[in-house]
């Protein structure tokens, strides 16, 4: 997903408020157990930006856990309409991944891959049409999906 303006999105109350003023790094679906615990449904459709270019307005409230990974993420919300705003994997400070459905236009979502395929729910199968990985692609993996 690459843009060539700004980025703008939020939660539904409009309590919090996202600029993004950076092209996108990464776009994709994930099928993990913690995506569909987050999205409610079979996977999370996200883009992730350079940490920099995504400015924030508003207070969030915020959620840490330990993925499977071993890695922890730390889950930002609107503390007023309960809505997902963005996510930071401690080991990726540099990269912010937004839900594709907070942004103001989520049209713009272009995925490019699925991972964790293993944990797809059979009424959601990843797209057959993008490079699929069946658990975290190896890196570099989706640099050229």
């Amino acid at each position: 997903m690459e843009s060539e303006h700004a980025l703008d999105g939020g939660c539904f109350c409009k309590a919090v408020r996202l600029h993004i003023t950076g092209p996108a790094m990464f776009a994709g679906h994930c099928h993990c157990t913690d995506c569909q615990k987050f999205s409610g449904g079979g996977h999370a459709s996200a883009i992730i930006f350079a940490t920099n270019d995504v400015h924030v307005s508003g207070e969030t409230a915020s959620f840490r856990y330990a993925a499977d990974s071993g890695n922890h993420l730390t889950r930002h919300f609107c503390p007023v309409c309960g809505v997902h705003l963005y996510h930071i994997n401690d080991a990726h400070p540099q990269m912010t991944t937004i839900p594709a459905g907070a942004l103001d236009e989520p049209a713009l979502f272009r995925p490019a891959f699925s991972i964790y395929g293993a944990s797809a729910q059979a009424w959601d199968a990843p797209d057959d049409t993008l490079p699929s990985f069946a658990h975290m692609p190896p890196r570099g993996a989706i640099d050229d999906a």
